[in-house]
Formats: C-alpha cells, structure tokens, sequence
C-alpha cells in the first residue's frame, strides 16, 4: 500500500511537471515568439510538442548522469524545504508572536543557509556539484571530520529557528502597534 501511494504521488508530480514544461513551450515559444500578437490556433498541439520534448529531455539527461541523482536531488530539495518552511509552519501553529518579517528572514536564512552547507560543507552534494571543487580547490571546505559528513539541515533548520525567533521578538512591537 505505501509502494502504491508513492507511486501514485510521483506519477503525479511528473504530470503535473511535464504539463506544466509543455504549457511553458506553447506560451513562450509559440505564442510570445513565433505568432507574436496572433491568435494561437494551434496551441494544444505545441503543448503536446512541448511535453514530449521535455519528456526526451528528462529521459537523455537521466541516462547522462549518475544512478543516485534522483536520490540526492530529492533528499537536497526536502532539506531545502524543511529549512525554508518548517520553522515557520511550526510557528505559525504553536507561538502567537511569530511576525511577517520573522518568517520572511527564517524562510531566506533557512534557504541560503542550506544551499551553502549543500555547496560548500555536505561531501556528496558538494563534490557531485563541482562547485567548491572549481571556486577553492578542495572537495568540501571544511575537511576534519565529521564535518563533512554532517547533513546539511543540521546546520540550517535551527539556524533557520533562531532568524525566527530573534527576528519575531525584534519586530513584534512594531507590527502590533501597526495592526
């Protein structure tokens, strides 16, 4: 029953991805391009063209990367997210002080902070990304262990808390007295 239902959701989300890169094409390319100021005529069939080109798309770069990229690009977009939004969610249930600017500079820091840590600190992450790699000439920039090791949320999400909480508490006054 779980395999069911994560098979359903993926199945989902690719549809609504392929549809959504389908759209895209029709609207960007066809109608904002080609019949620039024309009514489109044939705008389903270059949605259709636009979905089984990003299909070929996603298929030729599947085969081009490592096996583990499905993998690692859904545990680093869920880290993301944990660290941009959970503070937040949280807050917003549980804490009555919690204001617009506090979950805004949570959200940033949450995300920033992650995409560093991904970049720059996670091991796997940073040297399937290149990118320390190419800007400091090592793999990670931190090499003593455990450092590298150490999933990149542990740093964020109570980073991300923190903004919160120090932000919320700075600036509760001032969007009380504004209400």
């Amino acid at each position: 029953l779980l395999m069911l239902c994560i098979i359903s959701a993926s199945m989902s989300t690719l549809s609504s991805q392929f549809h959504t890169m389908g759209t895209s094409v029709a609207s960007d390319i066809y109608v904002d391009g080609i019949k620039k100021g024309q009514a489109p005529k044939h705008f389903t069939k270059w949605i259709k063209f636009g979905v089984l080109v990003s299909i070929l798309i996603s298929y030729v770069v599947c085969y081009m990367l490592e096996e583990s990229i499905i993998a690692r690009g859904t545990a680093m977009f869920m880290g993301m997210c944990a660290a941009a939004f959970l503070p937040c969610y949280f807050a917003m249930l549980y804490w009555k002080k919690v204001t617009r600017q506090g979950a805004l500079w949570s959200i940033v820091s949450g995300f920033i902070s992650c995409l560093f840590c991904i970049v720059f600190l996670h091991q796997k992450e940073a040297v399937a990304l290149g990118w320390c790699q190419a800007i400091f000439h090592k793999a990670v920039l931190i090499e003593a262990h455990p450092f590298p090791l150490i999933d990149p949320l542990l740093f964020s999400l109570p980073l991300s808390a923190l903004v919160l909480v120090l932000v919320s508490l700075a600036t509760y006054e001032k969007e009380a007295r504004q209400k």
